[in-house]
Order: structure tokens, then C-alpha cells, then sequence
């Protein structure tokens, strides 16, 4: 019985501890398995996702963290651009490039939005999910910024190092080895994956400062997390530090005293860098472990502020003793003191009081209160509300335009200007969802309703499926329709959507052609 019941625990009560180690690969698979199949109808199938996700995270730890700089995009497309010809042999026009360089960083950022990682609990007996980013973007000034997140961070290291031990420990082990054989210039690569691991604790760090502001219960235990998971083996890490640098002056010594008397230069020079890179990781290391001071005492405010808060709402203490001061009484404070004296716990009952209590009408029955089930109110993140808004700007749009093919064989773009701004007046073409619609919708030349209900391929198929759900949606069904360019009409786009001639700006003219069911066969 003692074995069955120690192997349900560790399956019910450790699952969701497991799922959120799990979650640092999760969009790394998501990745993989979404490969190019479905992009430029699988023209770049041989590309491997998986490769370049992993040199991506590289590139930008090796920026972020190495040299303490966050990445433009335009980095980001020469990097990408320089990986698929050195590795692939892709060499492409302009254009051509310049779009599936933008197809495979949407991918990578998901868009800007998390992985979201659905999961069973166990123990609530519901579904939970865990979300995660490998990207983050900033906008400063008028350019926008991307660094990597420390959980991307992790998964790199993760894929490489082993998990249950520190990082620092194994790579200055490493170090030792590499001092020994001489290998001075890989020991300079192996302190420089130690100062990303202290880097990445640092970043971390900051992570957990910033959740504990917006919720301390999660913060808490991010904090446990991080001090059992990140500063466990500082002392350990100090003290092997304190052994390279010890080896380090060995290695000096045996460099200047050789068996021919000459001192060995190139040795020399090596150690030498070895040793400067050497003394910044312990730099890097000891403000480290500031940081964590840091933490801990800002964390311990946090936390008291908080209890104080949740105290004040019940009894307002300094508000007494202030109300007290201002009319200068201290019997007032009697009020505050007796509670707190031990209280007369015997109680005495006078037989007096037995006629008064055969007098007493018995009470009525009080009804009980009928509680009504609470329904939790659910958190919606930023992205879900922007998803919300997007299927209902573009569910507009559809409606009109499906209408609009339903009476008649050919819809042109700039026909359907007129009926949207007769519905939605000239604001429609102020609102950044028309265009976005635009360019999902010319993905694809021809649409198949049907088919779409059975399969999506791309973003806007997946919430054309949405809408063809809802019950309105049902006289559209078998609607089957293409798209044909016509860029000699352009001018008479602008002129309709009420835009302003702009040069960098140009949208073509589109007819959308209902497709009969005998052409279909």
C-alpha cells in the first residue's frame, strides 16, 4: 500500500511541476512540426526549423548577453540571411529573401504572442496551461528592440548541459581540464558560457523582482525557485573560481621557467587572456551574488507591505494612534491595549435569570440563505483580447463581402470599398484590421468554405472556420471564390478609400470572382 500510494503522489502532486519544466521545449517542437510545408506551397520543405530556431537563440544570446546589446531586426534578416546561404545554399532575389526571412521570425516570435502549452491538472481536475516566449520586443524611441528571454535562455543551455547540477560548476570543471592541457583559447569560450549563465541569473533575477509586484503568491514561489535553483552552489562556484585561479598561476609559472630557460610567449599571451576573461567572470559572479542580496531585501519589503496591506484592512493602527495624538487623550488607547490582555475566559450564569428564560418567545426559524454558484472570473491576457478584436473586424468585412458574392458573380476591391464605407463610413479605412485583412486574404488565390471547415492553412482560414460555425454563417455555405490581380486599376483603390497619394504606400486592385459549382468540378 506505502509503494501505491508514494507512486500516485508522484504522479498527481509533482504533474504541474513537470509541465512547466516541459514548457521550454514546447515551442521548440511547435516549430519543428510546423516546418515549411505549408508556406509558398512547400517550396522550402528542406529547411530544417529546428536548426535554425537553435542558431536564432545563439545569435541572440551571444548579443544579448555576451556583448549586453539588444538586437535590431535588420541584424536579425543579415544573420538569417548570411545562415541560409552559408548552410543551405539558398541564394534568392531581393523580395523573395526579404519574405521568407519575415515568414521565419514570425514563427520564431510566434507572432509577438506566447506558446500557450495545454495541460490536465491532476489535482484540480480541469484544464491549465503555461505560456512561454523566446522573444521579447521592446519599442525605444522609434525603433523596436528584441532580446531573448531567460526561459529561451534555459532551453538552450538545457539542450547541451546536464540540469540537475549548476551550469557554473560543470563548465569551470571544464575550465580545469582545459588549463591543464593548455587549451587557453577554449578556456576562454567555456568562461564565456559562464558569464551568460550568471547573465541569464541576473536576468532572471529581475523576472522574479518584477512578479513579485504584480502577484506575491507567484512570486514567492518564483523566488524559492530561483534561490534553490540558481544560487544553491554559489559557495561551491566561488570556491572552484579561487582553484582556476590558482591553476591559472601555475600554468604562469611553468610558462616562464622552461627546461630550455626561454619563456614560452604564445603560452604566455594565452594565459594572460585567460586570465583577464577569468577575473571579469568572478566580477561578474560576486555582482551576482549582490543582486541576490538585493533581491532578498527587496523581496522581504514587498512581502511586509503586502501582509500590511491585508492587516490594514481589517484595523488601521497608525490611523488610531494618529487620531489619538490629535485629541490628546491617552485613555484612548485603553481601546487598543485591552484586547490584548489575557481575556477572562470562566463565565458565570445567575440562577436569577431562569424565569426570564422560560418568558423568552422562541425564535423564529431563520431561513437558509440560498448561495448561488460563483462563477471565476477569468484573466484575459493582452494577446486574447487583440485575437477578440481582430475576428471581429475581419467577421464584418467577411459578411459584407460574402453578400456581396452571393448576388453577384465578380466583387471588386474597390466595389467593396463603397458598400463597407456606406456601413462602417470612411472610419474603416483608418482601422490597421482592413489592411491586415487585405494581406491575410491574398494569401491564397481561391477558397473553398467547405474545405475550410475541415482544414486550415493558414491564420485567416483558421478564423473563417471560427465563423462558420455560428449559425448566420450557414447560408454561405458552399461558397467557393478566387482572387485575381488587376494592377492597372490601383488608382481608382486610392481614390474610393479616401487615402492620400503616398508612394511607399500602393494597393492593388482586386476582383474576387465566385466560382460556379460546374467550374469547381
Amino acid at each position: 500500500m506505502d509503494g501505491t500510494y508514494q507512486m500516485l503522489h508522484d504522479i498527481i502532486d509533482f504533474h504541474n511541476d513537470r509541465m512547466r519544466n516541459l514548457r521550454r521545449y514546447y515551442p521548440f517542437f511547435c516549430l519543428q512540426n510546423t516546418a515549411f510545408h505549408l508556406f509558398k506551397e512547400g517550396k522550402y520543405s528542406f529547411l530544417d526549423m529546428g536548426y535554425i530556431t537553435l542558431a536564432v537563440l545563439r545569435f541572440f544570446i551571444e548579443e544579448n548577453q555576451f556583448n549586453d546589446r539588444a538586437v535590431q531586426y535588420r541584424e536579425i534578416t543579415d544573420f538569417l540571411s548570411g545562415l541560409l546561404i552559408r548552410d543551405f545554399s539558398l541564394e534568392l532575389p531581393e523580395e523573395e529573401e526579404k519574405e521568407l526571412i519575415d515568414y521565419i521570425f514570425d514563427k520564431i516570435k510566434n507572432d509577438g504572442k506566447p506558446f500557450v502549452m495545454e495541460y490536465f491538472d491532476p489535482v484540480k481536475k480541469t484544464k491549465a496551461s503555461v505560456r512561454m516566449k523566446l522573444i521579447e520586443a521592446t519599442l525605444s524611441g522609434s525603433t523596436v528592440l528584441y532580446t531573448v528571454t531567460a526561459d529561451a535562455i534555459e532551453f538552450y543551455l538545457d539542450t547541451k548541459e546536464i540540469r540537475d547540477e549548476s551550469k557554473i560548476n560543470i563548465q569551470q570543471i571544464l575550465l580545469e581540464k582545459m588549463i591543464h592541457t593548455k587549451n587557453f583559447k577554449g578556456g576562454i569560450d567555456v568562461i564565456r558560457r559562464i558569464n551568460s549563465e550568471v547573465n541569464r541569473l541576473r536576468l532572471q533575477k529581475r523576472e522574479v523582482l518584477a512578479l513579485l509586484g504584480s502577484n506575491v503568491f507567484d512570486g514567492v514561489k518564483a523566488l524559492e525557485e530561483f534561490n534553490q535553483t540558481g544560487m544553491r552552489w554559489f559557495a561551491e562556484e566561488q570556491k572552484l573560481f579561487s582553484h582556476n585561479m590558482e591553476l591559472m598561476e601555475r600554468a604562469r609559472a611553468k610558462a616562464e621557467e622552461t627546461v630550455t630557460g626561454e619563456k614560452d610567449t604564445e603560452a604566455l599571451k594565452g594565459i594572460y587572456q585567460l586570465e583577464t576573461e577569468l577575473k571579469k567572470a568572478m566580477a561578474n559572479h560576486g555582482e551576482l551574488l549582490s543582486d541576490c542580496m538585493d533581491l532578498q531585501v527587496r523581496a522581504d519589503e514587498m512581502i511586509h507591505k503586502y501582509k500590511y496591506s491585508r492587516l490594514r484592512g481589517a484595523f488601521d493602527f497608525r490611523g488610531f494612534v494618529s487620531a489619538a495624538k490629535e485629541a490628546q487623550d491617552v485613555t484612548l488607547l485603553a481601546h487598543l491595549v485591552e484586547p490584548l490582555l489575557a481575556p477572562k475566559l470562566q463565565k458565570q450564569f445567575s440562577l436569577l435569570q431562569t424565569d426570564e428564560l422560560l418568558s423568552v418567545p422562541p425564535e423564529t426559524p431563520e431561513a437558509a440563505e440560498v448561495l448561488g454558484e460563483e462563477k471565476e472570473e477569468m484573466y484575459r491576457f493582452d494577446d486574447e483580447i487583440e485575437e477578440e478584436r481582430i475576428s471581429g473586424n475581419y467577421a464584418a468585412i467577411v459578411k459584407t463581402l460574402f453578400d456581396e458574392l452571393l448576388a453577384a458573380e465578380t466583387v471588386s476591391l474597390s466595389g467593396l470599398n463603397r458598400k463597407l464605407e456606406l456601413k462602417f463610413f470612411d472610419g474603416i479605412f483608418k482601422n490597421s484590421d482592413y489592411y491586415s485583412f487585405l494581406v491575410h486574404i491574398c494569401q491564397k488565390k481561391d477558397y473553398d468554405l467547405d474545405a475550410v471547415k475541415k482544414k486550415q492553412d493558414t491564420f485567416f482560414e483558421g478564423i473563417l472556420a471560427t465563423l462558420m460555425k455560428e449559425p448566420e454563417m450557414h447560408r454561405y455555405e458552399g461558397l467557393k471564390f478566387r482572387l485575381v490581380m488587376k494592377p492597372e486599376a490601383e488608382e481608382l483603390v486610392h481614390q474610393i478609400a479616401g487615402l492620400e497619394r503616398d508612394a511607399t504606400f500602393v494597393t492593388t486592385e482586386i476582383l474576387f470572382e465566385r466560382i460556379k459549382e460546374e467550374e469547381a468540378g
